[in-house]
């Protein structure tokens, strides 16, 4: 049954442009990851992954092993594994952007349990998740998925979530400092927005220097080396901003969409992809 257009696969998408064609890739991967086949999933996901699925806890989120995949096997590995902990049964779009590179989704996804889930037995149970997920997107797939969840998922199958969040606004004010700061190449203020245990999670696809994950990197080498910087998209929350960032450099443009989780008015963790 279909709940939103935002999720179903209408063939026709592929021959209107490379938009459209963005589109129907990420909207066929959700479709998938309804199912409980792990080779349906897998065959909406391109060969060439970068996944950075961190986990969520109450200091932040955390890069654990596992959690920042760049091989299929991992990624059949990844979903095969999470299917013994919860299967996703529907998952509602509050915010959606779509471009001919990436698909942004902010969702509030319907799971159901059916074994441990960050160390709580989950069986049987339906809960609510409320995340932001990219999916750069290939001709033949998605490139990646790469998340960040508002609250740790133990908390909310215990109802012990403490609400933290900010306002959309003070949270839009946050991003602009960030973004004004990185055009001035001002990295200490740069630096002075990211909460104590800042994250880092982000490949960058580059002709001359090939596929780079970044998950220690000073923003310097994301979004330095250029002359300018200006934003294109932009989403700002009570919980999370994103941005696309373009870089004008003396050999073309380097383009960075990036989802930061913010919490305290400060930054918790920088997850994205970005291409030249």
């Amino acid at each position: 049954m279909i709940t939103s257009l935002t999720t179903s696969g209408q063939a026709w998408l592929a021959d209107l442009g490379p938009r459209e064609q963005s589109a129907l890739t990420a909207r066929r991967h959700i479709a998938a990851e309804t199912s409980t086949d792990v080779d349906a999933i897998c065959a909406t996901v391109s060969p060439d992954v970068f996944f950075a699925i961190p986990v969520r806890t109450r200091a932040g989120h955390e890069l654990r092993a596992g959690t920042v995949l760049t091989d299929a096997g991992q990624v059949r590995g990844y979903y095969a594994g999470r299917s013994g902990s919860y299967l996703v049964r529907s998952s509602q779009q509050l915010t959606s952007i779509t471009t001919d590179w990436y698909v942004l989704n902010e969702t509030a996804a319907t799971l159901l349990g059916t074994g441990e889930v960050n160390g709580v037995d989950a069986t049987g149970r339906e809960w609510v998740v409320s995340s932001v997920v990219l999916f750069p997107t290939a001709p033949d797939g998605i490139r990646g998925e790469i998340c960040a969840t508002r609250a740790p998922m133990d908390d909310v199958l215990l109802d012990r979530v403490v609400v933290t969040a900010g306002s959309a606004v003070a949270n839009a004010a946050l991003l602009d400092r960030f973004s004004l700061a990185a055009r001035a190449g001002d990295w200490d203020a740069v630096a002075a927005e990211l909460a104590p245990g800042h994250t880092m999670a982000v490949r960058i696809d580059d002709p001359d220097d090939g596929s780079v994950v970044h998950t220690a990197s000073p923003f310097s080498a994301l979004l330095g080396g250029g002359d300018d910087l200006t934003m294109l998209n932009r989403v700002a929350t009570d919980w999370f901003v994103f941005a696309e960032l373009l870089v004008r450099r003396t050999d073309g443009a380097r383009r960075l969409a990036l989802i930061q989780p913010v919490e305290g008015g400060r930054i918790l963790g920088t997850f994205g992809y970005g291409r030249a």
